[in-house]
């Protein structure tokens, strides 16, 4: 069976002028780049707006696309110039923008439908209600999610497919740990939050040794899906991503290259290039498919986060002693340079000059664009308290505790539990279903059954796919915490376009950065005063790496029955806790939870609700009261009770509100 060219998009990494154009050279069909600010690889050189028409003039000579990266979330003080941004890109050959923040999206939709609006990784698309809200808010494709299996990713793009949806997957380059879009790790030990570009990838750093002898536990080997093109071609896939804007232009070549090569050959002759010498070459942490396989399994980790193409070409020819593997080095140095001057040869001609005067500065904004302000508070009433829980065994606080809201923490693999969740709801009526960020495959659609069949009056949801459903059915909803909202268009969004009726806000900001978001009217607004610290969810075991498993690979009874914890600790000798639930993914917190009572004081009339997560979750903080007490002392310090707060503060011991005080 052969597949025409056009099937496919060779979407390569643009992180500097130079490693544009060398993907242009290389054969790329499409570059992703961003600008100074407002993208998700804040490390790399990036372009600057005046070069924009030269890039696009260059490429668009090369028959190459180019999309501009916008893909983090923004915060209430930028939407101005995000907007200026906009107006510069619409006035653009640009062919395509890409987006993570919610608010962005709207603005984009309303304001500027000429422009393409793509959607990130960072919006961790894996399962189809996801993919028809994006679509409902203008999105012509998504970056899917790059956990999934090859059966997943069918199942998504023949869906795309069905409703105008293209469908993007990265099938070169690094592995996050986590899913995109939920990890705090470098927001929460550095301020260096991923949602803003930022991230100093603690997962590749060094921990003290774990008991089966790892000293970097969180780190995998990278992607390369070079050898599964006709498992993506035969999935309906259309854009082949490779990750990097980070790499240097010589790796962006050889990468890019070496997917063009395979993939007008495969297209051509219906043959698969096998040999990946020339990608071994280039930088590497060795190379591994298995989320695409569906392969789950312990070697997908590597000790060691540098580059391991000597180690592999000193595998390769065997050496035997240190003057061989020098002699390797070298040969490998002399190949990175071979390449560098390659590229340099065929780049030379490619000049790029300023065309037109470009800034983000300035207000010439466009004067149809209201901003939201300040108006006149609705909140006529104390905010109201809500209780996170989990276990079965505190559905009696729902007795002893009056005017509280009671969530209930669904599991991530909800159709392994369905009968009994349905079972559950269906005897507490008033208990709120609370739904997880990540719900893939059988366990989406036991989302759709589950709601079917107890129909609450409100739900919270970390999935936008939960969302479609709300909608669809008729059922209030609000946005969880890991939907990352920081603005106020976020929340237009939310009630206009996606008819929710709440949202949490992010747990990432600040009082200040807070304080500038204009709540719309009728909207609930919640926040989290009280919970363990997330920083990471991973469809990965990190019980391989960290304390041992006796099983190299996973499979379906791991979700269903691993119930687990275990620790890593940093060099600074911080602990980090991992845990695993029956019916859930694998998680990283930190080691003491949040406890946030200053922003009852700064914040007096933003919040209608104010949530506390009494889940157990092993961390090192204790309290020293019963849950209904500790409820009770939250209402009344809700209520205004300083003897309250101080009870609070004194009874929990070991706790943190330091990302709230650092902000994005």
């Amino acid at each position: 069976m052969f597949f025409p060219k056009e099937q496919f998009e060779l979407l390569a990494p643009g992180g500097d002028l130079d490693s544009i154009k060398a993907a242009i050279v290389a054969g790329a069909d499409a570059i992703y780049c961003g600008l100074e600010r407002f993208n998700a690889r804040n490390r790399a050189t990036n372009i600057t707006l005046d070069i924009l028409d030269s890039v696009l003039t260059l490429a668009h000579q090369h028959q190459c696309k180019i999309f501009i990266t916008i893909n983090i979330v923004l915060l209430e003080n930028e939407i101005p110039s995000v907007i200026r941004l906009l107006q510069q890109l619409a006035g653009s050959d640009v062919d395509g923008v890409i987006v993570q923040d919610l608010g962005l999206a709207y603005i984009i939709k309303h304001y500027f439908p000429e422009l393409d609006m793509h959607a990130s990784t960072q919006m961790n698309t894996h399962n189809e209600g996801q993919m028809l809200l994006l679509s409902q808010l203008g999105s012509s494709r998504v970056n899917l999610s790059r956990e999934l299996n090859i059966d997943e990713i069918t199942h998504l793009a023949q869906l795309g497919r069905q409703h105008n949806v293209m469908t993007e997957v990265f099938v070169h380059g690094s592995y996050c740990i986590g899913f995109s879009g939920l990890c705090y790790f470098s927001s929460e030990r550095s301020g260096a939050s991923g949602n803003r570009g930022r991230c100093s990838q603690p997962c590749r750093d060094q921990y003290q040794t774990t008991s089966v002898g790892k000293n970097y536990p969180l780190n995998l080997k990278d992607n390369s899906a070079y050898t599964d093109i006709a498992a993506l071609a035969k999935a309906g896939v259309y854009s082949l991503k490779v990750e990097g804007r980070i790499k240097k232009p010589h790796y962006v070549y050889t990468v890019v290259d070496n997917w063009r090569k395979q993939i007008d050959q495969f297209c051509e002759t219906g043959t698969i290039r096998q040999d990946m010498t020339e990608l071994y070459h280039v930088f590497n942490r060795d190379f591994t498919n298995g989320y695409l396989q569906g392969d789950i399994h312990r070697d997908m980790y590597i000790d060691n986060p540098r580059n391991h193409a000597a180690t592999h070409f000193s595998t390769i020819y065997q050496c035997r002693n240190l003057d061989e593997v020098k002699q390797v080095k070298q040969r490998l140095y002399d190949k990175t340079t071979e390449i560098i001057d390659k590229v340099e040869t065929l780049t030379r001609t490619m000049p790029i000059e300023p065309k037109a005067r470009r800034s983000l500065k300035g207000n010439s904004r466009r004067g149809d664009i209201s901003i939201p302000k300040q108006a006149n508070s609705d909140i006529t009433t104390p905010p109201q308290l809500s209780v996170l829980i989990s276990d079965s065994s505190d559905l009696e606080l729902m007795n002893s505790c009056s005017d509280v809201s009671f969530f209930y923490q669904l599991p991530d693999a909800l159709n392994y539990q369905l009968e009994a969740m349905i079972a559950l709801f269906n005897h507490h009526p008033t208990l709120i279903p609370f739904f997880p960020a990540v719900l893939i495959g059988e366990h989406y659609q036991a989302a759709i059954e589950l709601l079917r069949r107890i129909n609450p009056d409100l739900l919270v949801t970390d999935n936008l796919g939960v969302a479609h459903i709300a909608q669809t059915l008729g059922i209030n909803w609000v946005a969880g915490p890991q939907l990352n909202i920081t603005n106020s268009f976020a929340l237009q969004c939310i009630q206009q376009e996606l008819k929710g009726v709440g949202a949490f806000i992010s747990d990432e900001i600040n009082a200040l950065q807070m304080r500038k978001i204009v709540r719309p009217q009728g909207v609930r607004l919640f926040y989290t005063l009280y919970h363990p610290i997330h920083l990471m969810t991973s469809r990965q075991c990190f019980f391989m790496s960290t304390v041992g498993c006796k099983k190299p690979r996973m499979n379906k009874g791991c979700m269903m029955r691993c119930e687990k914890t275990a620790s890593i600790i940093s060099l600074k000798e911080r602990p980090y806790v991992i845990h695993k639930q029956k019916g859930s993914h694998n998680r990283l917190y930190s080691d003491v939870n949040c406890l946030n009572l200053a922003v009852l004081e700064d914040l007096p009339s933003l919040y209608t609700d104010f949530m506390i997560d009494l889940r157990h979750i092993p961390t090192q903080t204790q309290i020293q009261m019963d849950k209904k007490s500790l409820i009770e002392q939250f209402k009344r310090a809700l209520q205004g009770d300083l003897t309250a707060k101080e009870m609070l503060l004194t009874q929990i011991q070991g706790t943190t509100n330091k990302q709230y005080q650092k902000g994005l």
